[in-house]
């Protein structure tokens, strides 16, 4: 079961990896971890309610109760997990859909860390027990959608009577985001607007090859915004009132540089995050901590810190104040609220932003060899690179003084080395990955 582990809980091939009997299994575990109440709901994926009901059984086996929420967002069950023992959305979130999982929250909405998550492995793997006949846990079914839509739509009031495309993909959050936008003040015009398991309108991830369809409408119809979100709702991208997708790093900074310009100071994004932020945030007065890549890690650190916003560039944001969760739809709701405090339009948030050009590449690379390819790059990176310092926490970042940076680091799920690099200058943010291939090859060499 290990290798169905990353920061974002468990994922697999559903019916193969990710079963039933597997599930249930997770549920009793999860009950003798932290016994209590959960809020449980799904995806749209045709496994998810299977696989739902196999998690609540073992949770009542295990004699802890659960509030039956049906197909809602991850950042809907988060929010119904607070004041209770936790709570359990099943959801490979933007991941085709084939795949499913499991995502856990504790009583603050808060994702299971990492060390959680072992735990219930160990207690997987280990012998556990039923409660007794008269002490199993109920199952009851809720109805806190509404009271998650309700508190959406009353986080910001906006005045301006936005026509806003909103492109569900077809996943959960068809069922929240043209009602919370519409509270909010909106006008909302919706494609892709009805569940279906095999996401047949876009796919499950919002990304900027998925979204010319919500950029045709934007256009077509005149609207003054577009929002797309990922499977699951935890993740959203921008299109402007042009139909142009907004880059996300870009959306990033210009609310991160909105937040520090409130009086705030710390902003957390991860090790994979483009410069722009850095740029924007430290221009405002702020200033830039970066994370191991994935949202529990980057809350982690907001919580430390006491930050008010931190996010990752693939569009989970986290405003700890709100949610503890990422949020799409607050997401795009907090983003579209400071864009009318600006005065702005949608395009205009790029405006006056430096570019930076971004490379990728990957090596291949077994997984049984990663740990010790990446000592070994690790103690050559600095005299490879002749940075200004390296960060090793998650990978290997080399930073330079003018905001250049490459990053190294093991893929978590397939068996490569990915090398990223950045720069003002294309040719740098070239010459910088081509080196940073360079390396991981001559340190495989050094341990054959």
């Amino acid at each position: 079961m290990d290798h169905l582990l990353s920061s974002s809980g468990i994922r697999g091939i559903a019916m193969e990896e990710v079963t039933p009997d597997l599930f249930f299994k997770c549920g009793l575990a999860a009950s003798s971890i932290r016994p209590g109440t959960y809020a449980i709901g799904y995806d749209v994926r045709s496994t998810s309610p299977l696989l739902s009901d196999a998690f609540r059984c073992g949770l009542n086996a295990g004699g802890s109760h659960a509030v039956i929420c049906g197909l809602a967002p991850t950042p809907a069950i988060a929010f119904l997990s607070r004041g209770l023992a936790g709570g359990v959305m099943i959801t490979a979130s933007h991941n085709p859909p084939q795949y499913n999982g499991a995502k856990i929250f504790d009583g603050r909405g808060a994702s299971w860390s990492p060390s959680d998550y072992l735990d219930l492995v160990g207690a997987v793997k280990g012998s556990m027990r039923y409660q007794r006949w008269d002490s199993v846990g109920s199952s009851g079914h809720g109805n806190g959608l509404h009271k998650y839509i309700e508190w959406l739509a009353s986080r910001r009031v906006l005045k301006r009577g936005w026509r806003v495309g909103l492109d569900p993909g077809n996943g959960a959050t068809c069922l929240t985001a043209p009602l919370a936008f519409e509270s909010a003040g909106c006008k909302v015009e919706v494609i892709n607007s009805h569940p279906d398991p095999l996401f047949k309108g876009r796919g499950s991830e919002p990304d900027e090859h998925s979204l010319s369809s919500l950029s045709d409408f934007v256009r077509s119809e005149g609207l003054d915004v577009g929002f797309a979100y990922d499977g699951d709702g935890d993740r959203f991208a921008v299109v402007d009132d042009k139909g142009q997708c907004l880059k996300q790093d870009v959306a990033l900074a210009f609310v991160a540089s909105k937040m520090i310009r409130r009086g705030m100071k710390d902003i957390v994004v991860n090790v994979d995050t483009s410069s722009v932020v850095d740029f924007m945030v430290e221009s405002a007065g702020g200033s830039v901590h970066r994370a191991p890549v994935g949202d529990v890690y980057v809350l982690e650190s907001l919580l430390r810190l006491g930050g008010p916003f931190g996010g990752e560039a693939c569009g989970a944001w986290i405003f700890p104040e709100e949610s503890l969760c990422p949020d799409g739809v607050l997401s795009s709701i907090i983003f579209l609220s400071l864009i009318e405090e600006s005065g702005l339009r949608p395009f205009e948030v790029s405006c006056g932003i430096p570019t930076f050009y971004t490379e990728r590449r990957h090596v291949p690379c077994p997984k049984i060899k990663k740990e010790a390819l990446m000592q070994a790059i690790s103690s050559r990176a600095l005299g490879w690179f002749g940075g200004a310092g390296v960060e090793n926490f998650d990978g290997v970042r080399v930073r330079f003084p003018d905001r250049s940076w490459v990053l190294i680091r093991p893929s978590g799920t397939e068996p490569v080395v990915r090398v990223t690099s950045e720069s003002q200058e294309r040719a740098l943010a070239t010459s910088l990955a081509d080196r940073g291939v360079a390396l991981v090859k001559a340190a495989m060499g050094d341990l054959e």
